[in-house]
């Protein structure tokens, strides 16, 4: 234009905030991932909004609305106390069921399908990678010194460590169920909505920068301070499927690395063994070489996962374990209209346990 500024046509932006960097006919699976991402984001949203209405109806005189159970999928820590609980006593904690489940049938995820769920489901994924994308789609991203990369890369290892210290050894069986059994644990999802609902400025200032770091630099949240990834990356580790690179296959073209949003260099090793790779399959649809690059066991043998089949196989394993759960009476919590209203009662006073 005369103006010396580049135009960006609103079809060639959603383009590339789909599917970038990808040639047409290759982008098919990746539709299908970005449509994945899409509908839990909105189920997400969905959630939020159903969790709204029940906390205003608790303190209202009103018959209580209904608790959605997929918010316990934002209790992390509670979830992973349950886990603790039910090896121990062999038996489901009562207060936040659904959370127990959905840690579950992420663990299992990641088992199965390397870190998929980070990937294919998160909503905090998915907004990081349109915050990298809209990023990439304007200018290039910041590039992060390989140095500080790995250096920051451990920080979500170390409040991972913390997390499994204080749950798996600071506490005793007697401390975990007092903990899981008390007023706060009750309405931790009710703590955390209020967190947001009336956040600090300090608070809205972090998230405010978490945001604008993901801008500049990609999946900075993801990469550098998630303790969930963190976890979900071991368990993929261990896991029996990897992205194998057949260097006789291979014809070097490098875009397999140029597209990994990891910056995972998938093109210099024979088996992508790294807890950064999210299964996204980014790398296998792009690469041009037929039977360069497989998704496959790790040991020889023939078994092999095609791209097309992911999307299916991500949603089913989430989908075989939550629905365990609602088929088996382990959704919803017992925790009754009346004990809500009492924990609200005195929720201004309530801290958390020492």
């Amino acid at each position: 234009s005369g103006t010396g500024m580049r135009s960006y046509p609103l079809k060639t932006f959603l383009e590339k905030l789909t599917c970038p960097a990808l040639p047409l006919k290759e982008r098919a699976a990746k539709k299908w991932r970005f449509a994945l991402q899409a509908v839990f984001f909105a189920l997400t949203i969905a959630i939020g909004v159903e969790f709204h209405y029940f906390v205003s109806s608790i303190q209202g005189e009103v018959t209580l609305s209904r608790r959605p159970p997929g918010v316990d999928g934002f209790l992390p820590i509670s979830s992973l106390m349950s886990l603790r609980f039910l090896a121990l006593f062999g038996e489901v904690h009562r207060a936040h069921t659904a959370g127990l489940f959905i840690l579950l049938a992420i663990i299992a995820m990641s088992f199965l399908i390397g870190k998929s769920f980070c990937g294919w489901l998160c909503p905090f994924g998915f907004v990081s990678e349109l915050l990298y994308k809209a990023r990439k789609a304007v200018s290039p991203s910041f590039k992060v010194a390989a140095w500080l990369d790995h250096a920051l890369s451990t920080l979500k290892y170390l409040i991972l460590a913390f997390f499994a210290y204080i749950i798996f050894f600071a506490m005793d069986a007697a401390a975990l169920r007092s903990f899981l059994d008390g007023d706060y644990n009750k309405i931790a999802d009710i703590k955390m909505y209020y967190f947001f609902a009336r956040i600090t400025p300090l608070a809205a200032f972090i998230t405010a920068s978490l945001f604008l770091l993901s801008f500049f630099v990609p999946y900075f949240w993801c990469r550098y301070l998630c303790p969930y990834g963190a976890l979900l990356g071991l368990f993929s580790l261990a896991g029996p499927l990897k992205i194998k690179r057949s260097a006789g296959a291979c014809v070097n073209c490098g875009l397999c690395a140029a597209v990994c949003p990891q910056a995972i260099e998938v093109n210099k090793t024979a088996l992508v063994l790294s807890d950064e790779c999210t299964s996204c399959a980014l790398c296998l649809d792009i690469c041009p070489a037929p039977g360069a690059l497989e998704l496959r066991s790790w040991k020889a043998g023939p078994f092999r996962i095609r791209t097309r089949f992911l999307p299916l196989l991500v949603a089913l394993v989430f989908c075989l374990i939550t629905g365990f759960a609602m088929l088996s009476g382990n959704w919803r919590n017992d925790i009754s209209a009346d004990e809500y209203r009492r924990l609200m009662a005195g929720y201004e006073t309530l801290e958390h346990p020492r």
